[in-house]
């Protein structure tokens, strides 16, 4: 209060100056006072005092908001990296079902059955079973007789698309890529609307490139692309291609 007594007396030469009359002064006078009375009851009733308590809060409410925020970008990166790993895993284990198998050292063959043996089963579904089961449990020779056989019965049956490219399989994983690349283009010539028909294209392909035969190996696997987008079918040619332009 007494700053503002000491600013308004300080200056009475220019009002007196100026012409005001002795009324105004007194008027400027008396609203720096009630200026000055209100900034005190403000001070003294501690709402300032409220009031940066309030910020001090808030603010440390936003530092622990920010810190939630960056611990759940932090986690959420580390769940799509887990998930990145999850499908290349997946990816793995899939393209060895389809024939990534070749990087593995095939089990010797058990001797061939006579070929006058009949089939373990005497219906068509059973033998065509009974030879898939052979064939994941890893032993391809074994596969490779009795798929032959299953064709030989049943060369237009209704399991022959699929016992024919899993004879091709076979013949893949055990390292004969001729012959696989026989008998998966025997799938696409004679069942060309089998759902097998697209899985032997990119099968042609790979057997190409094991044989060495690059340009025959991306003629198929661009084919494959070009046919199937978006596809697993599609990413593994894609992959094999880049493996391709690496040679």
């Amino acid at each position: 209060m007494l700053l503002g007594l000491g600013i308004v007396l300080a200056t009475p030469g220019s009002w007196a100056q100026s012409g005001s009359p002795t009324v105004v002064t007194q008027h400027q006078l008396q609203v720096v006072e009630m200026r000055l009375d209100r900034v005190e009851r403000l001070l003294d009733s501690g709402a300032l005092t409220e009031m940066l308590q309030g910020v001090e809060t808030l603010q440390g409410e936003v530092r622990r908001l920010r810190g939630q925020v960056e611990q759940m970008e932090n986690d959420l990166r580390n769940l799509q990296a887990r998930q990145r790993d999850q499908f290349r895993n997946l990816d793995e284990r899939l393209s060895l079902v389809e024939g990534g198998a070749a990087t593995r050292q095939a089990p010797e063959p058990d001797p061939p059955p006579d070929p006058g043996e009949p089939l373990p089963d005497a219906d068509e579904q059973g033998a065509y079973e009974a030879a898939f089961d052979v064939l994941m449990g890893g032993d391809y020779g074994q596969a490779i007789s009795r798929l032959e056989r299953f064709m030989e019965r049943y060369p237009d049956g209704v399991y022959a698309a699929n016992a024919l490219y899993w004879l091709a399989e076979a013949k893949y994983a055990s390292g004969d890529y001729e012959g696989a690349l026989v008998d998966f283009e025997a799938v696409r010539s004679r069942f060309p609307d089998s759902d097998k028909a697209a899985d032997s294209l990119l099968k042609v392909g790979y057997s190409q490139f094991e044989l060495g035969n690059a340009e025959a190996a991306r003629e198929a696997l661009e084919a494959v692309v070009a046919g199937y987008p978006g596809t697993t079918l599609s990413r593994l040619a894609q992959e094999r291609l880049r493996r391709l332009d690496g040679q």
